[in-house]
């Protein structure tokens, strides 16, 4: 049976796949701009990845924290 850090450390591996997927699509998307069909607004979809990977690594340091704070207990 897991437990609660098992739980934390499995949930930020997780979020590091989501982290590493995203940052990948915006490397893409800065380096090939024309790999994107026309319609689409440039601006607004890195704004929207931007803030997805700020989202993310907070969640990211929060479960760092919450993971410090259970090997203190």
């Amino acid at each position: 049976m897991a437990n609660s850090s098992d739980i934390l450390k499995g949930y930020r591996s997780e979020l590091n796949g989501k982290r590493d997927a995203k940052a990948t699509i915006l490397a893409v998307l800065l380096d090939n701009p024309t790999s994107i069909p026309e319609h689409v607004n440039i601006i607004n979809e890195v704004d929207k990845l931007v803030g997805e990977l700020a989202e993310i690594q907070d969640k990211i340091e929060m479960t760092d924290f919450l993971l410090k704070s259970k090997e203190s207990e």
